[in-house]
């Protein structure tokens, strides 16, 4: 079996207690992130694991800025150092700019001063420049290192990755088994991002979610959630929701809000949706903070992505029991067993994808079926499950500097 296609056997949380139960040491582990305030998914899987890892190992984390996600982690007990480096900041993983590029050298040596400082068992790292910078810093300073994707990339960025983390890092972990494929390295190890799984006994009905949050309320509700960047696929959704128009009455919903980039895609979506004739039926909605009372207000969530790596909020949605459809492309269908617990369809095939929501939206009993199962296979993200999987990549790395291997309750 090679490295990226073994499977982890942990199924329970219990890994995760092994170092209070025992005389094992709480090893540090020291998170690198480039983001310090507007978070994305490898963040918000940080910050859903760092409640688990913390009961097994000492945390800390270096960020490359301050803000609103730095002060997340301190108020979770992690030890917060920000290392500024805004001259690596600019540019993003498909352009790379030539000031970057040469901001990274000084950028690598004052991580690497600062791990020797902290003096974690191991480094882990969340983000593209976290990756670069960190696995070679964490060469530097002679920890062992554990990269965390969870993207998709191509090109030079691709290329810079790999070597960064063939010099650096000991382990890595994918998002799915579509990243590990895309990223081509030896000891990659899937792990799905993490969900904490709300009670559903404290859940309002579709209903009184939607009166919530003011949302249309006589017609089903067709959403797609989270950032609104062009790779995302927001103008799909909206072609999408023209041909459902034409065969079921139905409102939609494109909630979020551009991030990191593509702040000029909003008025193109704008515009189309009156080119379509689309104004009596689709809403603009701001990010919501009470993202599992948004999920159970929808009745179909749509995923549009091109190539998305995992697709945190098809399985935030099933967390509720809502169902998602979406494209066969990327890791993102390896959420949904089509027919069982959400539908699939051909990558960028508009047609099919619209075909599957408006037979959602008829068959009402056929949906709950599968609504009651999406919530079933939720429970294979909880992030106490997904924190004792990582549990175990992390030691193994830590074993490798210190020739200690902690037993775990797999």
């Amino acid at each position: 079996m090679s490295w990226t296609d073994r499977s982890l056997l942990v199924t329970s949380g219990d890994a995760l207690n092994d170092s209070s139960a025992g005389n094992d040491p709480k090893y540090r582990v020291c998170f690198v992130d480039q983001a310090g305030d507007v978070v994305g998914g490898a963040e918000k899987t940080l910050a859903a694991l760092v409640p688990h890892l913390a009961t097994r190992y000492e945390l800390q984390a270096i960020l490359f800025e301050e803000g609103g996600f730095a002060g997340e982690l301190r108020a979770a007990g992690v030890a917060v150092t920000v290392v500024p480096l805004a001259a690596v900041q600019g540019g993003t993983r498909e352009k790379i700019g030539l000031s970057t590029v040469l901001a990274v050298p000084s950028a690598v040596w004052r991580v690497a001063q600062t791990l020797r400082r902290l003096r974690p068992d191991v480094v882990y790292t969340h983000s593209m420049k976290a990756h670069v910078i960190g696995a070679v810093a964490a060469r530097l300073a002679r920890v062992p290192c554990v990269i965390h994707l969870h993207d998709r990339i191509e090109g030079v960025g691709l290329r810079l990755l790999r070597l960064a983390a063939k010099i650096g890092s000991r382990e890595r972990i994918s998002c799915s088994r579509a990243v590990a494929a895309a990223i081509g390295l030896p000891r990659t190890t899937a792990i799905y991002g993490p969900v904490e799984l709300p009670s559903l006994a404290g859940m309002p009905s579709r209903a009184e979610a939607r009166e919530r949050l003011g949302l249309e309320q006589t017609r089903p509700l067709v959403a797609i959630v989270g950032r609104i960047n062009r790779w995302k696929g927001h103008d799909r959704f909206l072609r999408i929701a023209a041909r459902v128009v034409a065969q079921t009455p139905a409102s939609f919903a494109i909630v979020g809000a551009p991030v990191f980039r593509d702040a000029d895609f909003v008025p193109e979506l704008e515009a189309l949706v009156m080119e379509l004739g689309l104004e009596p039926y689709v809403t603009f909605v701001p990010w919501v903070d009470d993202v599992p009372t948004l999920l159970r207000a929808i009745d179909v969530n749509v995923n549009c992505s091109t190539r998305e790596p995992f697709g945190r909020s098809i399985v935030e949605a099933a967390a509720v029991e809502t169902v998602s459809v979406c494209f066969d492309d990327a890791g993102v269908a390896e959420t949904i067993d089509d027919g069982v617990n959400g539908r699939v369809v051909p990558a960028g095939d508009e047609a099919a994808a619209s075909t599957a929501i408006v037979g959602l939206l008829d068959d009402r009993s056929g949906r709950r079926a599968m609504e009651v199962r999406a919530r079933d296979r939720a429970a294979q993200f909880s992030a106490k499950l997904i924190a004792a999987q990582t549990a175990v990549v992390l030691d193994r790395a830590i074993a490798e500097r210190t020739g200690v291997r902690r037993l775990s309750n797999v």
